[in-house]
């Protein structure tokens, strides 16, 4: 054999025999990533804890309205927004029915009346013949008893008119208070039941938000407390109110309590259905144990709240384990912490345990605070 034969066979065992040595040698280790952090120094302070709570503006009185016999609804004159007053007509049922009984109430009112007429003169008659001894006193006793039934009869029979005639005006349903409506339940041609909703009316007069407040904040709201609110439609006011009414039970469901915030300054700007904001003071937090921080310094890790803590010495951060006590406008308080320790307030979720970091400087976050990376 010649060395061209043998060439190509020795150049692949030398490609084996480097693919081995490659295949044995391990992996270059991952780069550990840097990443930028901006940090706050803990110190204690004294903070005024504020909660907030979202709720909804609400009239005072919002009241369904209902007919007062049952029927079919062949008219409504109103729709949901429309504003009306008091003694307005906003639905009416068909009024055969109704016309039929008061008609017929009418009819034995008048016999009545007749039956009546004719008791008297029996009982007349009667006395006459017993003066004359035609007659016995029994015959006397018994035209002096259908007189007395007839005469209740008669009573019976008004009431029973007045009656048909309530009756056929309840057959239009009329706003008992100037107000706007808010829902409407039921449409022309629909066969509504006695009680049954067909409008929502919300009376005109204080306007209130309705808010649900848990449990923690329970004890922090007190009838006529004064409060602030703020309306996500109206930026940059806050409206001044009070606690009206604060249910002592919680809901079954939600496990909390029902609470309407009385506006006592409310303007045009309140409309009915807008969102609102209740912000509830909760106290001067402590001075040495509680710390307040910003919003972005808390991580949430499976409902377990915890704080990043930046080692300056080996530029690591571990994570500390906190308990929130309180939520401000601005921030947090929480308790768990040591005074001094630089925590992370940006990044937070961007990190892991043990990981090396660097501080943004004050100069390129353009501030001026002395605490690092602030």
């Amino acid at each position: 054999m010649n060395d061209r034969c043998i060439r190509p066979w020795a150049v692949l065992g030398t490609l084996g025999f480097v693919s081995v040595l490659s295949a044995c040698q391990k992996p270059a280790a991952p780069v550990d990533e840097i990443r930028p952090v901006r940090t706050v120094v803990v110190r204690p302070q004294a903070v005024a804890g504020q909660a907030e709570l979202t709720g909804v503006v609400r009239a005072r009185v919002e009241s369904p309205l209902s007919f007062r016999l049952a029927g079919k609804l062949v008219e409504r004159k109103v729709d949901a927004g429309s504003r009306v007053v008091a003694g307005q007509a906003l639905a009416r049922l068909d009024p055969a029915d109704a016309s039929l009984s008061a008609a017929a109430a009418s009819a034995a009112l008048s016999a009545a009346r007749t039956q009546l007429a004719q008791a008297r003169i029996d009982n007349q008659r009667a006395n006459d013949l017993l003066a004359k001894n035609f007659v016995s006193r029994a015959e006397v006793d018994r035209t002096l008893t259908a007189l007395n039934a007839a005469q209740d009869t008669l009573k019976q029979a008004e009431a029973q008119a007045r009656l048909a005639g309530n009756q056929a005006a309840y057959a239009t349903l009329s706003a008992d208070a100037a107000g706007v409506v808010t829902q409407v339940a039921a449409e022309p041609g629909q066969v509504v039941a006695a009680g049954q909703p067909v409008l929502t009316l919300a009376r005109d007069g204080a306007r209130e938000i309705e808010v649900a407040v848990p449990e923690n904040l329970r004890d922090a709201l007190k009838v006529g407390q004064a409060l602030q609110v703020k309306l996500w439609a109206v930026s940059g006011k806050t409206y001044h109110g009070s606690v009206r009414e604060l249910s002592p039970s919680a809901d079954a469901s939600s496990r909390t309590f029902a609470a309407r915030v009385t506006l006592n300054d409310a303007d045009d700007g309140v409309q009915l259905g807008m969102s609102a904001t209740v912000l509830v003071p909760t106290g001067d937090q402590t001075h040495t144990q509680d710390f307040k921080l910003p919003l972005t310094a808390l991580l949430d890790v499976n409902g377990q709240k915890k704080l990043w803590r930046y080692d300056a010495a080996s530029h690591k951060v571990r994570s500390i384990p906190v308990k929130v006590k309180g939520v401000t406008e601005n921030g947090i308080v929480v308790e768990g912490v040591t005074p001094g320790t630089v925590v992370v307030t940006a990044g937070v979720h961007m990190l892991r345990e043990g990981q090396t970091v660097k501080l943004i400087s004050n100069a390129a976050a353009g501030q001026t605070a002395s605490q690092p990376g602030a």
